[in-house]
């Protein structure tokens, strides 16, 4: 079991990082707890944000105050994993017939929830990262994503939003004036696009194969098409999943590339030298 003084050992900001990188996982999920319980957390010291469900599509409140509390406790930032009301499914289905009014309803519900439950063990709630069927639409869906962004800055302009790089999340920073952060999902097969491909969404490749594809955004900030093609992306964050096998090596491995992983709300104040 790791001692409360092992949890705080990474800071904020160090002068001899190569590179200002978040590195974000998904935490509370009731499908992760057994993982979690099994590696004694000892995945959260090699990230710097967690995303956490807001007992809509995953997540009982307790465990999710639970899973805050200990997102702090390993000095990441704490967001909101919102999904599409889909329980049945844990939110990798969208509703038949849902329209923008009913999500922007359901975000103002999962947000403030999970700010209330935030509250209780004093975390800041730092971004919002879309899940599942959700975060497909910021791939494929413009008009959802917008409108979600939409609400979002409605209910707080300050917070961040994580989601795939590209160009419907750009348009977001754009045309709604949001702070995002590009993400690339460590482990999924990419578009010569710069997209995942939503075709084999599905497939995880093996852990070494994940390194290889983190290894070169952080050197090259580039990406490895499934055609072979090297693809340039822009990105702030790379999101490992539990799922994976070799998940927790996979993170020491790529934290030990930026020398320290960088928490979400901190990248812009990093590259700025401040």
């Amino acid at each position: 079991m790791l001692k409360p003084d092992e949890r705080n050992t990474k800071v904020l900001i160090r002068d001899d990082l190569k590179r200002y990188v978040d590195l974000n996982v998904d935490f509370g999920q009731t499908r992760d707890q057994a993982f979690f319980k099994s590696t004694e957390n000892a995945l959260l010291k090699h990230v710097s944000s967690v995303n956490v469900p807001c007992c809509v599509h995953d997540g009982d409140p307790r465990d999710v105050m639970a899973a805050m509390a200990l997102g702090k406790a390993f000095n990441c930032a704490v967001g909101a994993h919102i999904a599409y009301p889909d329980p049945a499914h844990h939110g990798y289905q969208k509703p038949e017939g849902i329209t923008h009014e009913e999500l922007s309803a359901w975000l103002r519900v999962q947000l403030g929830a999970f700010k209330e439950l935030a509250r209780v063990h004093t975390v800041d709630v730092h971004h919002v990262r879309p899940h599942g069927a959700l975060y497909r639409s910021f791939i494929d869906d413009e008009e959802t994503a917008l409108a979600f962004a939409q609400t979002l800055k409605e209910i707080d302009p300050w917070l961040m939003l994580v989601g795939p790089a590209g160009p419907v999340l750009n348009k977001v920073a754009t045309d709604i004036g949001l702070r995002v952060a590009p993400e690339i999902y460590l482990g999924k097969r990419y578009a010569d696009t710069g997209l995942p491909d939503l075709d084999r969404l599905h497939e995880t490749l093996p852990s070494q194969a994940a390194y290889d594809q983190g290894k070169r955004l952080i050197e090259e900030s580039t990406l490895t098409a499934a055609s072979g093609e090297a693809v340039n992306v822009k990105f702030k964050s790379l999101h490992v999943t539990p799922a994976m096998d070799g998940v927790v090596d996979l993170a020491a491995r790529l934290s030990q590339l930026l020398v320290q992983p960088v928490p979400v709300t901190m990248l812009d104040v990093a590259a700025s030298g401040w």
